[in-house]
């Protein structure tokens, strides 16, 4: 009886890798969109999208002085005792979903679309003003990228700026 599962579950694989379902889209989606993960990283290996972000304070002169660019997030260390509660690595996850869910908004919009339209953008600039406030609470401005990394076993292979925010003065 189990070989008959096994095959069945085989089948409906073999079903799913032959027959493509069309991509849902709608406004009102956005909405629903942080209950569900993207799994967009199951289609290939390669580049991943990484948030970096840096901020700036004026100098005494008024010029703009940045800090470095920062990698949005660092992963958090595991251990025995966030088993059954934890609640950091799980704001982790939603806000890396958030990213990589940007980045999907991104690949889909077509050439020359303004990506501060999206509501993934104005999420990110957001988090990324919230941060960056806890920080660097005397910084005035920040701007954010959405960079794709292509990482081997020993580092970093080749870094590709998808996108670059303008210059945002803090709210």
């Amino acid at each position: 009886m189990t070989s008959y599962w096994v095959i069945g579950y085989l089948v409906l694989l073999l079903l799913t890798l032959i027959f493509k379902t069309p991509v849902v889209r709608g406004p009102w989606l956005f909405l629903l969109r942080s209950f569900f993960p993207n799994w967009k990283f199951f289609h290939a290996v390669g580049y991943v999208p990484y948030l970096y972000a840096r901020a700036s304070s004026l100098s005494s002169t008024g010029k703009l002085v940045w800090h470095e660019w920062q990698s949005f997030y660092p992963r958090t260390p595991q251990n025995i005792w966030q088993l059954f509660h934890n609640p950091v690595t799980n704001l982790g996850l939603a806000q890396q979903n958030l990213i990589d869910h940007f980045w999907a908004d991104l690949h889909d919009a077509p050439e020359g679309f303004d990506p501060r339209n999206l509501v993934t953008y104005k999420m990110l600039a957001h988090f990324v003003e919230v941060t960056l406030r806890e920080q660097y609470p005397q910084a005035s401005h920040l701007q954010f990228e959405l960079r794709m990394l292509l990482d081997n076993t020993s580092g970093t292979v080749h870094t590709h700026v998808m996108m670059t925010s303008p210059v945002i003065a803090f709210s």
